[in-house]
């Protein structure tokens, strides 16, 4: 195993801690971090203003050193150094379609089994799912809640454009969010490596841009809008993923066309919202877990009904969804 050449931003590493010990995000009745979980190597860690006397470095810290560091303290860096195999890819350059339906079960599966540990991740992104050899990693763990959590609502953190419709209008969180945000990583990816047809090309730069992929200053409560949308208005004439649908079928690319289809029909966004506020999220913690089981065991079953010799695959990356060509 060679280490990774990547960074991240994390604020502190979520299984450092013994099972059973105080505050320890991992039960004592569970194993320790699944694989999904990449080991970590080394850490560096900053924080304070940059370049000035005050900023403070911190290498190999130990749990919880930067914990209770001022209000006023900017925000600090850490770069971590991952051990896994050195061919690992981000999510949205998978090269297969095969691997890219293992990858899909096993994220889904990754979202569950860390919630079964109280663990909400809660910036799910398709640069921080990371593949090597069908194995699945999740990285930058820097804004996890450990479930029930105290505290009021801050401000909107994450990655904006895989974000959860009720973490753009900053709800307090649930797993469901964390899944919401798988299904819009899938979608970029199945968007975003879709090359259309030259004489579609420039529709379908139109369309993609729609998306707002790789958008950093639209506003979270448009961008709520337009996420919304795409689940409770998909089948609308002229909607965003009516026309990717209808693109994707007229340029023979159906399957992901129904994969398509099959996520945005789970039961998300709204219905998630059936618990209450985190005053009392700590006695709904089962019907919380039952509720996301009950969604992945619906996703995994959508991504099982696809052929993956059937999902055309060209492997060449991400297609640009700027706005030019529109």
């Amino acid at each position: 195993m060679a280490t990774f050449q990547r960074s991240t931003v994390v604020l502190e590493d979520q299984f450092e801690q013994s099972p059973g010990s105080k505050g320890s995000c991992i039960d004592a009745d569970l194993q320790p971090a699944r694989a999904y979980a990449p080991k970590i190597n080394a850490a560096f860690a900053a924080h304070g203003s940059p370049l000035t006397k005050h900023s403070e470095i911190l290498r190999k810290r130990p749990p919880r050193t930067l914990k209770g560091l001022p209000a006023m303290v900017r925000r600090h860096l850490e770069i971590m150094a991952f051990e896994s195999p050195p061919n690992a890819c981000a999510f949205k350059y998978i090269p297969s379609a095969a691997q890219f339906l293992t990858a899909a079960k096993d994220l889904f599966l990754a979202i569950l089994d860390a919630f079964r540990r109280r663990i909400l991740h809660r910036n799910i992104s398709a640069d921080n799912i990371l593949v090597a050899n069908n194995q699945l990693f999740m990285v930058d763990w820097d804004i996890r809640r450990l479930f029930p959590f105290a505290g009021g609502r801050g401000t909107v953190a994450g990655t904006l454009e895989t974000m959860s419709v009720a973490g753009l209008a900053n709800r307090d969180p649930l797993p469901h969010d964390d899944f919401e945000s798988a299904v819009y990583v899938l979608l970029k990816v199945l968007t975003q490596t879709f090359v259309a047809p030259v004489d579609q090309q420039r529709e379908w730069a139109a369309t993609l841009w729609r998306y707002h992929w790789d958008s950093p200053n639209v506003h979270p409560l448009m961008l709520k809008d337009i996420r919304l949308s795409m689940w409770i208005a998909r089948s609308n004439e002229g909607s965003v993923i009516d026309s990717t649908v209808q693109m994707f079928c007229r340029a023979g690319h159906t399957t992901r066309a129904q994969l398509i289809l099959a996520l945005l029909s789970l039961p998300l966004p709204v219905k998630c919202r059936l618990f209450d506020s985190s005053a009392v999220y700590d006695r709904q913690y089962d019907a919380i877990l039952l509720s996301l089981q009950a969604l992945v065991d619906k996703a995994v079953a959508a991504v099982d009904s696809v052929d993956a010799n059937s999902l055309i695959w060209s492997g060449a990356g991400v297609v640009d969804a700027g706005q030019e060509g529109i």
